[in-house]
């Protein structure tokens, strides 16, 4: 049972980690979407924000789910 919790725990750190990267790529993509001008380049950060957008919702669902199957007594 102590394996399982731990890999729950190092999943979590994990998905923390991978969710502070995509919430920073977010940003990144809006603040140089805001600043471009050629219509082919703001296309492009469109749609990448917008991939970004995805991870992070993905990144949250299977870190509700990590928390809800127990990993919520992580000590930390």
């Amino acid at each position: 049972m102590k394996d399982i919790q731990n890999s729950k725990e190092n999943d979590l750190k994990l998905l923390e980690r991978a969710l502070a990267l995509e919430i920073e790529a977010t940003k990144r993509y809006q603040e140089q979407h805001d600043i471009v001008k050629d219509p082919d380049v703001h296309t492009l950060l469109e749609g990448l924000h917008r991939n970004e957008v995805d991870h992070e919702k993905i990144i949250r669902e299977h870190i509700i789910r990590l928390i809800g199957s127990g990993s919520d007594r992580i000590r930390k």
